[in-house]
C-alpha cells in the first residue's frame, strides 16, 4: 500500500514538474522579439543595365551571419543620439566631398572649353586628367541619393553606363542640346565623356582630328560638361539649406533622414559597387561574362590607360570611411560603426575586416579588367562575394539592429 501511494506522488510530482518547463518556455518564446524589413519600390540604379539572375552563393550564410549579433540590440536600451551621426556626416564628410568634387567638375568644364576650342595633344591630356580626377571625386559622392539629388535623378545623369554609342552618336549628328529625356542618361555624364575621348577613335590623334574636322563633337561635349556642371552646383547649393533639416529628421520613420540615409547607403554598396563595377561584367547575373559593362570601358579598350580597378577602390574606400565616419583628415566621428557598437553588435567588427579582405582582393585584380576577366575572370567573382558578405552584414544584420526597414526591392536574394 505504501508502494502505492509512494508511485502516486511521484507521478503527481511529475505531472508538475512538466507543466512548469511548459510555463517557463511560453514565457520565454513570448518574450522574445523579431524585427522584420519591408520593401517598397526601389529607386533607379546608375546604370543602364538590368541585373537579373541567380544570386552571389555567399547569400546563402545571411541567416547564420546575422544570427548571433541581430539579438544585441534587445540587449541595450537603444538611446542613441542618431542625430551625431547625421551632423557629422554632413558637416564633415557630405559638404566637404560634394564642395571638393565641385571643384574638379568646374575644372573639368574648363578643360572641355578649352580643349574644343583649340583641339590640340596638351588640351586633350589636361581633360583627360581633368576627367579621370573627376570621377575619382565622383565615387565618394554618388552614394548620396538625397534630397536634389535624389529629385532631378543626379547619379543618373552623371555615371549611367555602358554608354549607348548610338544614342551618343545620334546627339552628336543632330547637335542635340536639350539632354532632359531619360533616354539620353546614358548619352551623357562621365561614362559619355569616355566615350568622346576614347571611344569615337582608336588613337588620341584621331580622337583630335575628329574635333577639328567635325565642330559637331567639340559642340556636343560642351553639352555634357556644362550640364554636367550645372546639376552639380545645384546639389551642392540645396546641400546649405538642406543640412539642418537632415541634421534634425533622425526618428526611425520610412521618410526620416537618418533611414533615408542608412538605406541609400545600403543600396549604393549593393548596386552601384558590388553589382555595377563587379557582379554585371564579370558574369554573375547572367550567363556569361559582359566586359563593355565595365565603368570607363573606352579608356581601356583603346589602350588609353586603365581607370576600372581605380574608381572600385575609391568607391570602396568612400564606403568605408562614412561607415566609420571618418572625414577628409581621417577622423572619425559618430558612425554607422560606433551606433552599432553601442547596441553591443559585433556587426561593425565583420564588416570592417571584410572591408579590408575586399581591398586585398581588389587590389590583386589586373589593373585592366578587360583582361582581367578575360584571362582569370574566376578573381572576379571571388572578389564579388567577399563583397556579396558585406552586403548581408549591411542589409541583413545592421538594418535589423537599427530596425530599420529596406525601403528598396531586388530579386538577389539577400
Amino acid at each position: 500500500m505504501r508502494n502505492k501511494y509512494i508511485k502516486i506522488l511521484f507521478c503527481l510530482l511529475t505531472i508538475f514538474a512538466c507543466s512548469k518547463d511548459s510555463d517557463e518556455g511560453y514565457s520565454n518564446s513570448s518574450n522574445q522579439t523579431n524585427q522584420q524589413s519591408s520593401s517598397t519600390s526601389s529607386t533607379a540604379s546608375g546604370t543602364s543595365s538590368t541585373a537579373s539572375g541567380t544570386s552571389s552563393t555567399a547569400s546563402g550564410t545571411s541567416s547564420t551571419a546575422s544570427g548571433t549579433s541581430s539579438t544585441a540590440s534587445s540587449n541595450q536600451t537603444d538611446t542613441f543620439d542618431r542625430a551625431t551621426i547625421l551632423s557629422n556626416y554632413s558637416e564633415n564628410i557630405i559638404i566637404p566631398k560634394y564642395n571638393s568634387f565641385k571643384e574638379s567638375m568646374s575644372i573639368l568644364k574648363t578643360s572641355i572649353n578649352t580643349f574644343v576650342d583649340s583641339p590640340g595633344s596638351d588640351n586633350y591630356n589636361e581633360l583627360q586628367n581633368s576627367w579621370i580626377d573627376a570621377y575619382k571625386k565622383w565615387q565618394h559622392v554618388e552614394m548620396f541619393n538625397i534630397s536634389e539629388a535624389e529629385q532631378i535623378m543626379y547619379n543618373l545623369k552623371m555615371n549611367t553606363y555602358p554608354v549607348s554609342e548610338e544614342r551618343t552618336n545620334n546627339n552628336i549628328a543632330d547637335g542635340k542640346t536639350d539632354l532632359t529625356n531619360p533616354n539620353d542618361w546614358s548619352a551623357q555624364g562621365f561614362p559619355a565623356i569616355d566615350y568622346m575621348l576614347h571611344g569615337i577613335a582608336d588613337s588620341k590623334d584621331a580622337v583630335i582630328n575628329l574635333y577639328i574636322s567635325n565642330s559637331n563633337y567639340g559642340s556636343y561635349l560642351n553639352t555634357i560638361g556644362n550640364l554636367m556642371n550645372e546639376i552639380t552646383n545645384s546639389v551642392v547649393e540645396d546641400w546649405i539649406t538642406y543640412k539642418d533639416t537632415f541634421n534634425s529628421s533622425s526618428e526611425n520613420t520610412a521618410t526620416s533622414s537618418f533611414n533615408m540615409m542608412v538605406n541609400d547607403f545600403v543600396f549604393y554598396f549593393e548596386k552601384g559597387l558590388r553589382t555595377n563595377k563587379i557582379g554585371i561584367p564579370a558574369g554573375r547575373f547572367s550567363s556569361g561574362e559582359l566586359p563593355t559593362k565595365i565603368e570607363a570601358y573606352y579608356f581601356s579598350k583603346n589602350s588609353f590607360g586603365n581607370l576600372s580597378k581605380i574608381l572600385l577602390l575609391e568607391a570602396r574606400q568612400s564606403v568605408e570611411n562614412l561607415f566609420l565616419g571618418k572625414n577628409s583628415d581621417g577622423t572619425e566621428g559618430p558612425s554607422y560603426k560606433s551606433y552599432l557598437d553601442y547596441l553591443g553588435s559585433d556587426v561593425a567588427s565583420d564588416v570592417i575586416s571584410r572591408l579590408d579582405e575586399a581591398k586585398v582582393a581588389i587590389n590583386n585584380l589586373d589593373d585592366n579588367f578587360l583582361n582581367q576577366i578575360e584571362v582569370n575572370n574566376t578573381a572576379m567573382l571571388e572578389a564579388f562575394d567577399i563583397l556579396q558578405k558585406i552586403v548581408v552584414n549591411l542589409k541583413t544584420d545592421m538594418l535589423s539592429i537599427f530596425n530599420v526597414a529596406v525601403d528598396y526591392t531586388d530579386a538577389d536574394g539577400d
